[in-house]
């Protein structure tokens, strides 16, 4: 893999920079670094692990500008790549197994395939302002394959057996995702279904399947604020699904080779219909609203009958894992972001919002979720804005109910003594 990243940055400090810290995959190398007036610049770089998470692995670079960056200044740097694409699984990122190959290849943030703004601590980086961005890519490949993304397809140019993909935001996206494989497109209204070749069958149902559900979420939770115009793009199994309306779905192989169950998807869906969250950190409780919105969808779309067994069998899981790690247990949900513990927010997140919907009902929790949305789309929302709305808009007082799920973590022992989870209500 070799490439040229052209990347605008702005130091949005309060005192002046003369370096620009990055990281890319332990096995590639900057090739070279260069401002925006043609300068050659100076480029330290070493294989170095986090600081914060000792199996990681990446290339650290420092780059030197010819001069200062001032506070609220913003310049372009010109940054040439090329090595070898390797994954992430040991340091516990299962998903991340990324490699070039004939099957399927990804370029993306998540195995570091183009450099990027960081530090060598996965904290810092995770806790560091980031704005949404705007991207105009360009990709060569051989002939026969695809570059799939969510942004809208400028051109595709054939030479000498290469095909070249140019593609450009339609919106601010929070990652740029690159899947490449022998794919077809199955196109339907404002949907791209970029889908494997012995999965067509499914992809046909998934297209049907899409449009019934975005009805479902327009009608519960209003318009978009744009046509619903966006792609789904086919990864393999245990490569790790992601959303986001302009930046693309990744839906994973399960979905299209048996899509009688499209949990999975419906998840991604629904987060396209998530305001900015900009809580700093995040505690990432848009993943237990999807959770949530999933289920519901599977049971209208679907008739998926199962929603006892599955917050039951949810509920141990989560309590097994908190009662395994006692650094969680004091831990309230408001906090999960800035203590680094979001993979606990789909399990706490979906009791959160069940319980909910045993305390209002469901047509009372839509509405105030669509006021939310609505409220919130364009500014972005945080936690509390949540809390307000849920304040502001129930028939009931839900004051206990969010001091305990919220703010401390007395819901643990609820769980914990519960008789069911479809009961817990009935302590509120």
């Amino acid at each position: 893999l070799e490439g040229v990243a052209r990347m605008r940055i702005e130091n949005v400090s309060d005192s002046p920079t003369d370096e620009v810290p990055l990281i890319l995959n332990r096995l590639m190398s900057l090739t070279g670094a260069r401002d925006e007036a043609g300068r050659a610049l100076g480029l330290m770089q070493d294989v170095r692990t986090l600081i914060d998470e000792p199996k990681k692995q990446v290339n650290h670079a420092v780059v030197s500008l010819s001069e200062p960056l001032d506070p609220g200044g913003s310049m372009t740097l010109e940054l040439g790549y090329s090595g070898y694409l390797v994954g992430y699984t040991e340091t516990g990122s299962s998903y991340i197994h990324d490699s070039i190959d004939e099957e399927f290849s990804i370029l993306r943030v998540d195995a570091h395939a183009f450099p990027s703004i960081g530090v060598l601590s996965w904290m810092g980086n995770r806790m560091a302002p980031r704005s949404d961005f705007t991207f105009r890519a360009q990709i060569t490949v051989p002939e026969a394959f695809t570059v799939a993304s969510g942004g809208e397809l400028v051109e595709r140019t054939v030479r000498d057996g290469r095909a070249t993909f140019t593609y450009r935001s339609t919106a601010p996206v929070p990652f740029l995702n690159l899947p490449i494989a022998s794919y077809e497109l199955l196109e339907q209204g404002g949907l791209r279904l970029y889908h494997f070749p012995d999965d067509h069958a499914g992809a046909k149902v998934i297209v049907g399947r899409v449009a019934e559900a975005v009805d479902l979420l327009t009608a519960w939770l209003g318009p978009l604020g744009q046509e619903p115009s966006f792609a789904i793009m086919e990864i393999p199994t245990g490569w790790g699904s992601q959303a986001h309306l302009a930046g693309g779905i990744m839906q994973t192989a399960e979905a299209f080779e048996d899509p009688r169950d499209l949990r999975e998807l419906y998840h991604e869906l629904s987060h396209l219909w998530n305001a900015p969250d900009i809580d700093p950190p995040s505690a990432r409780w848009n993943e237990g609203l999807a959770m949530y919105l999933q289920s519901i969808l599977a049971e209208e779309i679907e008739g998926w009958d199962e929603r006892s067994e599955y917050l039951e069998f949810r509920a141990d899981r989560l309590l097994r894992a908190i009662d395994a790690t006692p650094s969680v247990q004091g831990v309230p949900f408001a906090d999960y972001g800035q203590e680094g513990l979001t993979d606990y927010s789909y399990a706490t997140g979906l009791l959160f919002f069940f319980v909910l919907e045993e305390l209002l009902g469901r047509e009372e929790l839509l509405a105030i979720l669509r006021g939310h949305y609505q409220q919130h789309r364009a500014v972005g929302t945080t936690f509390g804005d949540l809390e307000a709305a849920l304040t502001r808009g129930a028939s009931r007082d839900l004051g206990p109910f969010l001091e305990e799920w919220v703010r401390t973590t007395t819901w643990q022992d609820r769980l914990r003594s519960r008789e069911s989870v479809a009961r817990l209500a009935e302590l509120y």
